[in-house]
């Protein structure tokens, strides 16, 4: 890359997190977070784990989960796991992930002790997105090559108490599905490609369509939130990495940090729409309007 060139981010940068950085501290709206001194050098993701928004980060090779009050607690049952998203549950919290190449699930009533709950072995996969209504816990991903790139969209889901996989159809092959979220009457996904990222919908989780206007040119998407219709996203452009939000058919702009914050997600809480960045060993957080 030529001192010139822009700061490009693949794909794939967008599904692993962003590397190198920091651990953090206390978090508030849209302040940065002063760096400890251990790495993080993953952000799996934010979702509300009992009252307040929880973010899972691996540190020094251990995930730990860092809360709004800035304290970083250990976690068990994620050993040698690479997480890439976490979610929210009646019985606690959700994540997904991989661990020695293959497509894993874990589930924790804490957000801090995790036990695997579904393990695809002897297949090179990985589970990039979860998420959970009142009635089912849904996770989509992605069958790998020897490159690690998307042959075949994966899904898994639970009814009750047991995880199965089941047909997907309407996601592209060879995009990264990086976000999943509830919306009244279904789903809502992200799937990143090579140059953008294009939002489906499905009311059963197994066919999906386009989501009018989702198709969303040069932005990697790491977070959407459906408010009754209306689709608020948050992500990186992907030429440049700038720092992005937006509402589907309603144009983008500014995230409200600064641009080479890496997006973590995006969540609801007691303060509204809030969004969660990573930028040089801080995180940051911005409301979403």
């Amino acid at each position: 890359m030529g001192p010139n060139e822009p700061d490009r981010i693949s794909r794939r940068t967008f599904v692993i997190g962003a590397a190198g950085l920091a651990a953090v501290a206390a978090v508030g709206p849209g302040a940065g977070l002063a760096a400890a001194t251990a790495e993080v050098d993953i952000c799996a993701g934010v979702a509300v784990v009992g009252d307040s928004p929880q973010v899972l980060c691996r540190q020094n090779s251990r995930w730990v989960l860092i809360g709004d009050d800035g304290v970083a607690k250990a976690t068990t049952g994620l050993a040698g796991a690479l997480v890439l998203d976490v979610a929210t549950d009646a019985r606690g919290a959700l994540a997904a992930g991989s661990i020695d190449g293959e497509a894993a699930l874990w589930s924790s009533a804490d957000g801090l002790s995790w036990r695997e709950v579904l393990r695809l072995h002897g297949r090179r996969s990985v589970f990039t997105a979860i998420a959970s209504n009142p009635s089912e816990a849904m996770a989509l991903g992605s069958d790998l090559s020897g490159e690690d790139v998307p042959q075949g969209t994966i899904a898994a889901r639970r009814l009750g108490v047991n995880w199965s996989l089941g047909a997907v159809t309407g996601l592209a092959a060879t995009a990264y599905v990086t976000t999943l979220a509830v919306r009244r009457g279904g789903w809502l996904a992200g799937a990143i490609g090579s140059q953008e990222t294009v939002l489906h919908v499905s009311s059963n989780g197994t066919t999906w369509s386009e989501l009018a206007a989702g198709r969303l040119d040069d932005a990697a998407v790491q977070g959407v939130l459906d408010d009754d219709g209306s689709v608020r996203w948050v992500g990186n452009a992907i030429g440049g990495s700038a720092a992005l939000a937006g509402t589907v058919g309603a144009g983008r702009g500014p995230a409200g940090v600064p641009d080479r914050s890496h997006a973590v997600g995006l969540v609801r809480t007691h303060r509204g729409r809030v969004s969660y960045w990573l930028l040089d060993g801080r995180l940051q957080t911005a409301e979403v309007r």
